[in-house]
């Protein structure tokens, strides 16, 4: 499975109607793997899997909230009624609260953890033993640099994501003998819907992200996804148990502006 080149393989990918998970599915699919399409939102699945199909791509719908023990459980029988086996899987889906921990309650907190972090050991869980059974295969988890750097008001944001570096690293530490490579990705600010969303809500919040990093921009999704792809690809074949930065230097280091004169 070189880089570039996905046929024959299949993928799942949580979180997959839009944003980061969206872009993965698109570039998967364009290079030749199927895909099953999972995320919380019936009706986004559906339409993204109606317009995936109609460029010709192989993709499985399905409606899947992360948080149902039961309805994850349900997603290896129902992907494999269509496909042979598993090769990749991409968690992706993940929400965020702006609550300090004093000001979050036990529920608002309990969701992000179970939705960011609980669903990786979830997803992965099932996966595995497919993955095992093909021969080994790839798992990538989508981490954040508010995972490495953490992000002020995001208390359950950051814990969750810094929890799925060191998951990504003793996963792939434990399944290396399946030779299931498992890594993660950090990605920097992206413009997802969600964050699109809330730059439109607040106006000129967009030159605060885009100074926080040395290429003073913001990520567009499909630039995730490429090296999300790559991770799993033959290329990556000796690369497992790291977390990639793909932040546009944001954790590189602090800009001093006063040095600059220096």
């Amino acid at each position: 499975m070189k880089y570039n080149d996905y046929s024959g393989k299949v993928a799942i990918v949580t979180g997959g109607a839009a944003g980061i998970g969206r872009a993965i599915v698109d570039l998967w699919t364009a290079h030749g793997g199927a895909v099953v399409l999972t995320d919380l939102d019936e009706k986004a699945v559906n339409a993204a899997a109606d317009e995936l199909m109609a460029r010709g791509a192989d993709v499985l719908p399905i409606a899947l909230d992360v948080n149902d023990v039961d309805g994850v459980q349900r997603l290896i029988p129902a992907a494999l009624e269509r496909y042979s086996g598993i090769d990749a899987l991409f968690s992706v889906v993940g929400n965020n609260s702006m609550k300090t921990v004093e000001e979050a309650t036990d529920e608002e907190w309990r969701f992000i953890i179970d939705t960011n972090l609980m669903s990786v050991f979830r997803v992965s869980k099932v996966v595995i033993p497919e993955l095992r059974r093909r021969g080994g295969g790839s798992i990538v988890n989508v981490s954040s640099i508010a995972g490495v750097l953490a992000e002020n008001r995001c208390s359950a944001y950051s814990a969750s994501k810094g929890a799925v570096i060191t998951l990504t690293k003793n996963m792939a530490m434990d399944f290396a003998k399946d030779n299931i490579r498992v890594n993660c990705i950090c990605p920097g600010g992206t413009y997802t819907p969600r964050i699109r969303g809330y730059m439109q809500a607040n106006p000129g919040h967009e030159k605060m992200m885009t100074d926080l990093c040395s290429l003073g921009r913001m990520a567009e999704p499909e630039e995730i996804a490429r090296p999300a792809l790559f991770l799993v690809s033959e290329d990556a074949s000796f690369i497992t148990g790291t977390a990639v930065m793909v932040d546009g230097g944001y954790t590189a280091g602090k800009h001093i502006a006063m040095f600059d004169e220096a």
